[in-house]
């Protein structure tokens, strides 16, 4: 089957891709798994906020901030966001961590203030008092119904003429004169342009198409629910400002998480019974909750490059062959803005006017920017 575009990667990245390069290309995109956002995009805490330490991937999320808000017309049948809140705690002697947290916010026009002890008490009142010195809280930070988000994606590509294949295994990867040929055991698909989007398996599949891997290391990420009081579900997220755990409040429990990052293989990620416990015992040191037994336990893959700023483009050695990775925990939230850039470049275009207000350029997206070989 010809096409414009060939993208390989059902989850938000390779969505969000398919639905902004739709009006101007015909889309082909190819996804392994049975169900369309299996890995990452379905396993994410689906918050957005813009208290981003990597200054690109922080003016990727402000950047996305318009579409969250007003969706396009019929893109989805309810809001995308919803009020949470994020709360950062920190202990005395973090005062530092908090002031950059705080600094980090401002710098890309986000509302956040310095609280202390006690409003953060107020906020969340589960923390307990001797462990926390001050805080930043961030008002604008919101939930994301990512189901929402990613059927909008999906049915709006559909919509446009994208055809979305699922469960199909890709056997091939070449180059053939000015094309890119994807097989499979069934069929074989081709187009002059190929985004990468498989997630964990970028380099994988960069190695299955003859061409040097981007550096690609996924990292394993724990979460569970616990039981909780009913006025929880109205309380911010919040967050050790050293990254110790988080919470974050949802309707009749709430998720908690290590908040931790092992490097490990592409896989379908499980939670390690050590880092469940581990993540127990951090938010009960610090908190008042008592956590008997988790409701569910799972895990699932962070991606990161070398300066985990991610990737949206090709390479002078890749004629026609376009990368979309390394979101690092941030692909949900930076989608919108993410997605029209990766459509823009390979389309020949310009960044779209958002983010090159914030200052971002081709050079910050290429996947041959110096950081990666560091």
């Amino acid at each position: 089957m010809d096409s414009d575009v060939i993208i390989i990667g059902g989850g938000m990245a390779g969505l969000a891709a398919a639905w902004f390069l739709a009006p101007s290309a015909t889309v082909t995109l190819i996804e392994r798994e049975a169900a369309l956002g299996y890995h990452s995009s379905g396993r994410s805490a689906a918050q957005f906020t813009v208290g981003i330490t990597q200054p690109t991937m922080r003016r990727l999320a402000q950047a996305s901030r318009p579409f969250f808000d007003q969706p396009p017309a019929g893109f989805a049948p309810e809001p995308l966001l919803s009020p949470r809140g994020s709360l950062s705690v920190g202990r005395a002697g973090q005062e530092a961590r908090l002031h950059a947290k705080h600094d980090r916010l401002a710098s890309v026009g986000a509302t956040a203030r310095h609280v202390g002890r006690d409003e953060a008490l107020a906020l969340f009142p589960a923390l307990r008092p001797d462990k926390v010195t001050a805080g930043v809280f961030e008002p604008g930070a919101m939930d994301i119904d990512v189901d929402m988000l990613l059927q909008g994606y999906a049915r709006g590509a559909r919509g446009r003429g994208t055809r979305i294949v699922t469960d199909v295994a890709i056997a091939a990867i070449a180059r053939e004169g000015a094309r890119w040929v994807v097989r499979t055991a069934a069929e074989s698909f081709s187009a002059p342009l190929l985004l990468n989007a498989a997630g964990a398996w970028v380099d994988d599949v960069t190695r299955q198409a003859g061409l040097a891997p981007i550096g690609i290391v996924p990292h394993r990420r724990t979460a569970f629910t616990f039981a909780g009081p009913a006025a929880a579900s109205g309380w911010p997220h919040v967050n050790t400002v050293d990254h110790n755990w988080y919470i974050k409040p949802e309707t009749g429990r709430l998720m908690g998480s290590l908040a931790d990052a092992t490097p490990t293989e592409p896989c379908d990620a499980w939670a390690e019974d050590l880092d469940v416990a581990q993540a127990i015992e951090n938010i009960e040191q610090d908190t008042t909750f008592a956590i008997t037994r988790p409701l569910s336990t799972w895990a699932g893959l962070r991606s990161f490059l070398a300066d985990q700023e991610p990737v949206a483009g090709t390479r002078a050695d890749a004629p026609g062959f376009f990368w979309l990775a390394g979101q690092g925990g941030c692909g949900i939230l930076t989608s919108p803005a993410l997605g029209e850039a990766t459509a823009a470049l390979m389309l020949g275009r310009e960044l779209p006017e958002g983010l090159r207000a914030l200052g971002v350029t081709p050079a910050d997206l290429s996947p041959g920017r110096a950081t990666l070989t560091r």
